[in-house]
This record gives C-alpha cells, sequence and structure tokens, in this order.
C-alpha cells in the first residue's frame, strides 16, 4: 500500500506537466484562440426565411463568367454543395441536374443575374413543387495550398418571385482567420485520434474546404435581419427578365427574354427595389 501511494506521488509532477503542457499548446494555437472568420457579405429578406418554404430547387452550379479554375472546379464541388444542403436539413433540396434543365428550358446552366426562359418560375414550381429556387455559382477555386473556394449563391422565393437571401463570399486558407475557423472545424468533424496528421491532409483539401465554407454560410439563412455588410453580396433583390442590375427608384417594368445589358460590377443588393 505504501509503495503504491509512494508510486503515486511520484506520478502526479508528471501529470500536472503534462495538463499544463496541452493548455499552453491552445494559448499557441489558432484552432482554439483565433481570430476566427466571421461571414460577412450577406443580404437576408427582414421576414427570415419563411416556413412556407419546404422544398428549394437547387439549379446547377455555374462557374463564374471567364474563370478557368471555376470551371474545372464544378465537377468536384457540385456534389459536395448538393450534400451539405442536404445534410442540414433546412429545407428538402431537389436537385436540377444539367440534363433534366435542358429537357425542360432549353438550358444546361442558368445564372442569377441573367434573363429567364420564358415562364421559367411557374414551370419550375409546377415540374418540382417547391417553393423557392436556389442559384449557385463557383466563383473561386484554388485546389493547391493554401487553397480557396467562393461562393455566390441566391434563393428566391417562386410565389413572390422576391429575394430571400444572397451570399457572396471567399474563403481562402492564406488567411488567418479563415485557417484558424478551418482548422476548428476539423477538430469538431474529425476523430481526435492522430489528430495532428488528420489536419495536416485536410488543411489541404479543396474537398474539406468547400465543406466548412457551406457549414458557415447556411446557419446565415436561419438569422433574421443580419447585418448587411458594407459591400453586400451582389445581387437583385428579385429574379427579373430584364437580367439588369437593380436600380434604386421606381420599380421597373418586366420584359421577356430581354438581351442583358454585360455589367463588369453589378449593383449591391437592394431590399426595397426591383421585381420579376
Amino acid at each position: 500500500m505504501k509503495k503504491n501511494l509512494i508510486n503515486y506521488l511520484l506520478l502526479v509532477p508528471f501529470i500536472v506537466s503534462s495538463v499544463a503542457c496541452r493548455q499552453v499548446s491552445k494559448l499557441n494555437n489558432g484552432a482554439y484562440m483565433g481570430p476566427f472568420y466571421t461571414v460577412g457579405n450577406v443580404y437576408m429578406t427582414p421576414e427570415g426565411l419563411q416556413p412556407q418554404i419546404r422544398r428549394v430547387a437547387m439549379l446547377p452550379l455555374v462557374p463564374s463568367r471567364g474563370d478557368r479554375s471555376a470551371e474545372r472546379g464544378i465537377q468536384f464541388m457540385q456534389p459536395v454543395l448538393t450534400q451539405e444542403f442536404s445534410r442540414n436539413r433546412i429545407f428538402e433540396m431537389v436537385t436540377i441536374p444539367p440534363d433534366r434543365l435542358q429537357r425542360m428550358f432549353g438550358r444546361r446552366a442558368i445564372y442569377a443575374d441573367e434573363p429567364l426562359p420564358h415562364d421559367f418560375l411557374s414551370k419550375l414550381k409546377q415540374e418540382t413543387g417547391c417553393q423557392a429556387v436556389l442559384f449557385t455559382e463557383l466563383t473561386t477555386f484554388r485546389p493547391y495550398p493554401p487553397v480557396a473556394v467562393g461562393w455566390k449563391l441566391h434563393l428566391f422565393d417562386l410565389d413572390s418571385e422576391e429575394l430571400i437571401w444572397a451570399v457572396d463570399e471567399v474563403f481562402d486558407g492564406g488567411h488567418r482567420a479563415v485557417a484558424n475557423s478551418l482548422r476548428r472545424f476539423i477538430r469538431k468533424t474529425h476523430s481526435t485520434h492522430n489528430s495532428a496528421s488528420v489536419e495536416i491532409l485536410v488543411l489541404d483539401s479543396p474537398r474539406e474546404m468547400a465543406r466548412f465554407s457551406i457549414a458557415e454560410l447556411i446557419p446565415t439563412l436561419l438569422k433574421k435581419n443580419p447585418k448587411v455588410a458594407v459591400n453586400p453580396a451582389e445581387s437583385n433583390n428579385s429574379q427579373r427578365v430584364s437580367g439588369e442590375p437593380d436600380i434604386v427608384g421606381p420599380k421597373p417594368a418586366p420584359a421577356v427574354d430581354s438581351p442583358p445589358e454585360e455589367s463588369k460590377n453589378p449593383a449591391p443588393i437592394d431590399p426595397d427595389s426591383g421585381a420579376i
């Protein structure tokens, strides 16, 4: 008994030292102490996500115009985007693949800021039974370290034809706050065993960056009246058929299938203007 007590007393300093070392290491670990990244370039309708939005049609992911890297990333990012939205179960997702979109409207991809096909909204609602449609665009794709992924997402109500939610964010692993947040995400979602080796592998994974980024974006759907950033997500506040950016002032009349106008700097979100 006495021998066991002596052995225990001898082990106490090592146990205390080990715990202290772990605590000190956390103080030097950005995954614990930050700074962390906060999504800011987002718009949400003042009413928030309404309970009648139960099914959402997700259009095919499109690459940012003229971005070859984003074009190459579509095949890798589309499955992640679909899986993560379905996993969160905010609403039921109805994925519209390019082939189905082609059969329905004669087009394999549609951007949120371009003219819509004739009777697009009504036909989409009838064919899918959805209450809203999600336009998805991959704006940045850098698969090599530091990895980066950018999303531009727009959610429109199929009944009111108004914008519900829009976000335009780039998650760049080269920025300290993003890297810290990604490490924290890894710590929470992956096994703690061999965590150091797992972190090294996952930090350089475009798929994990995509999973992390979508996990950061989706909660903004559940917030009411979030603050709009100084440079809010670029979008119209409704999916207008003319394809022109919204202009503050009287609502323009709809124009079916009129040619889109080129604009390098679309107008920022204006929640009080625009109609389909």
